[in-house]
């Protein structure tokens, strides 16, 4: 994927790789009748338990993603379904991530106990450190890939947990295009450092 074909958050253009463009998005959520919203708002309202999205908010982010190109509805996909997923990823990745808190609290100057999160796993060093670790990593093969447009948005696809038919969909790719580009990625890698990754 070249810099001209890369979609652009906010790109109002035509239907890119079988993807609905911003403007295509914008006019199905003007087209949905009032039975149509009601059920979003539904699917909406249940998806949000366990989740601290206030009403309405489930559904916004998700408008909001598809609008920007985070998430790309395909062209043979329908709408509601897809909105009623895009709720429902975005509800489970947030339920994780509050999971994953833990409480402390603390009394003020004024002696009102204040709650305060602190996400668990930055309560273990070493996992910190791995985590590190795996970024430098990140970043190194990235920047070996300088100037392979399409090999970085792997890269990048890959760190954000993409995988598979996902992936390929979101960069617009097919297996053997996958295949070619991870074929790419090694060669850098092993060009690089020839006699493995230095420790």
């Amino acid at each position: 994927m070249n810099e001209a074909s890369a979609p652009l958050a906010g790109d109002v253009g035509q239907p890119e790789n079988g993807h609905l463009a911003a403007e295509e998005v914008l006019r199905k959520l003007d087209s949905l009748s009032a039975a149509e919203r009601k059920k979003l708002r539904l699917i909406e309202e249940r998806r949000r338990d366990g989740t601290d999205f206030g009403p309405g908010m489930l559904y916004q982010e998700a408008l909001c993603q598809v609008i920007v190109g985070e998430r790309r509805c395909p062209v043979e996909a329908s709408f509601i379904a897809f909105l009623a997923q895009s709720m429902r990823s975005i509800a489970s990745h947030r339920r994780k991530a509050l999971s994953r808190q833990v409480p402390l609290s603390r009394t003020d100057s004024s002696g009102v106990v204040v709650e305060l999160q602190i996400a668990a796993d930055q309560l273990d060093p070493e996992q910190t450190l791995l985590e590190k670790e795996a970024a430098d990593v990140v970043d190194e093969v990235y920047k070996l890939l300088e100037g392979d447009d399409e090999a970085q948005l792997t890269i990048m696809a890959i760190v954000d947990g993409k995988k598979g038919r996902s992936l390929r969909d979101e960069l617009g790719i097919t297996q053997s295009g996958y295949d070619y580009i991870m074929k790419r990625i090694r060669r850098a890698v092993a060009k690089k450092y020839p006699k493995g990754w230095p420790l």
